[in-house]
């Protein structure tokens, strides 16, 4: 066994894998990258948002309600290759969430934006992470930011992981078909990990659960990727003397769920406190003499944010493109009307191409969801509508509506008992770090309680809402864990 041992197991390749993968190679050890997904290149992906096609690149986990649904990429890369490329620090203030009802700091102390700056830096540096100028932002973000200046609010381009290969197709979740297009983790880290000779890949593989040996390595058994169950017959088994769980809050938590069998002595707050980063999606209708923005010629994320209503709310917003065929399936409607009938099919055909800019804002909510595993082992997702989360969607509308009053446009309402749906873009912790025992699964170092050398270091490990994408604070913390895991070893940083 000592011959097929790795010094780190790492499972998942998004930001919280391969960071630490590459990191850990370039300092010599020996590191086995698995990954449940496929090894796709520019020329495998495809400008299309059909379901079918959709569904090769992501896992897709429902709320127990049926009201939401939570996505994690299955591909090589991770969110880097299917995601709508913002990198934003998270503002120093959210270091300071509190859990509602734990009346406590819910990031460990030491651990800050002065403390994560350097690696968000090192994120984008790997990744040539840049504010765009004004120029490259799309019509559909123009018309986005003059809406925030006419009602005397700032707004502004986004910092974007792009090349000079970007088109602005549009089709940035359905992973980029153009050479130096968008800047992923497969294209700039991985290729540099692997030229380090340290680096072994295993692809379209599942963790099914992890053991801890008597001698303190970890034992994981793998299953072929399946969309039926993860409770299959074992196919391969692999070994490390250290194990880092990175395959998303919907594949981390369940693996740590199925796992409970041999780590007796995990956490209760194993599947608790999980949060949706307090994503709204809402549309907005520009007013009449604004230019036709020509949505359908976009990127997914249209390059323009605003951080107006940090300071009294700490809630951010940026653009967004929905195609047609996308917003013909939601519960998109006007106020006071209904999201189907005559009336509404002749207001989205008069309006959603030109007029209509589809859009999410993420704000503080508490972190009150939960997760399980179903019979076949995947996540099994609780998020009733808390009244932290209740008074958020109204927070939101009433933003919102004085906005759009102000400048003579309309806003356009997504849900069905409240104003708003709850976004499942970004969905946090459940395996998140604490000061304690009682109310985290790891230590500040992202170390597993009772089980030293077990590290979590993706979006489950984040412990509170950030109010802002997490893909950066996300990839910065599993740089600083990467660090954390070469410490232990005494390597001197």
């Amino acid at each position: 066994m000592s011959k097929n041992i790795f010094d780190v197991v790492i499972i998942g390749s998004g930001y919280g894998g391969m960071l630490p993968a590459y990191k850990l190679a370039k300092s010599g050890r020996k590191v086995l990258l698995i990954e449940r997904g496929k090894h796709l290149r520019p020329q495998d992906f495809k400008q299309e948002l059909t379901l079918e096609y959709l569904a090769s690149l992501y896992d897709i986990s429902n709320s127990r309600s049926l009201r939401e649904l939570y996505r994690g990429s299955r591909v090589l890369g991770g969110g880097s290759v299917t995601n709508d490329k913002i990198h934003h620090r998270a503002p120093s203030e959210i270091f300071h969430f509190e859990d509602e009802d734990l009346k406590s700091k819910a990031w460990p102390d030491g651990i800050n934006r002065q403390v994560l700056d350097p690696y968000y830096e090192e994120v984008e540096k790997l990744l040539s992470i840049k504010q765009i100028s004004w120029d490259k932002v799309s019509m559909i973000g123009g018309n986005f930011a003059r809406l925030f200046s006419d009602a005397g609010l700032s707004c502004e381009p986004c910092n974007f992981n792009v090349g000079d290969g970007c088109v602005h197709c549009g089709y940035c979740e359905s992973g980029c078909s153009f050479v130096n297009g968008k800047l992923s983790l497969e294209t700039e880290v991985f290729w540099p990990a692997m030229e380090t000779g340290n680096l072994t890949l295993i692809t379209e593989h599942s963790a099914k659960a992890i053991k801890q040996l008597k001698g303190g390595e970890y034992r994981v058994e793998l299953v072929k990727t399946s969309k039926n169950s993860l409770r299959a017959m074992t196919s391969k088994t692999v070994f490390g003397k250290k194990v880092i769980c990175a395959a998303g809050p919907i594949g981390t938590v369940p693996l740590l769920l199925r796992s409970t069998q041999y780590l007796k002595k995990l956490s209760p707050a194993l599947g608790k406190y999980i949060s949706n980063n307090g994503d709204i999606n809402f549309v907005l209708k520009t007013p009449e003499h604004y230019p036709d923005h020509f949505g359908y010629k976009s990127d997914t994320s249209c390059g323009t944010i605003s951080y107006a209503f940090w300071d009294k709310h700490q809630v951010t917003m940026h653009a967004g493109m929905t195609p047609i065929q996308v917003a013909a399936g939601v519960d998109v409607r006007r106020e006071g009307g209904l999201p189907w009938g005559l009336d509404h099919k002749h207001f989205m055909k008069d309006n959603v191409i030109h007029r209509l800019i589809p859009a999410n804002g993420m704000g503080p909510v508490p972190s009150d969801m939960s997760m399980g595993i179903n019979f076949s082992g995947f996540a099994d997702i609780s998020n009733p509508v808390s009244p932290g989360q209740e008074k958020h969607i109204y927070l939101m509308y009433n933003i919102l509506k004085n906005l759009m009053d102000e400048v003579g446009g309309e806003l356009l309402l997504t849900g069905k008992k409240y104003p708003f749906d709850l976004g499942g873009n970004h969905i946090l912790g459940g395996a998140r770090i604490s000061n304690h025992f009682d109310t985290g699964v790891c230590n500040s170092r992202g170390e597993v309680y009772n089980y030293p050398g077990l590290y979590v270091s993706d979006a489950s490990s984040i412990p509170g809402c950030l109010s802002i994408n997490p893909a950066h604070t996300i990839a910065a913390n599993a740089l600083r864990i990467s660090d954390e895991v070469m410490k232990a070893e005494g390597d001197i940083l």
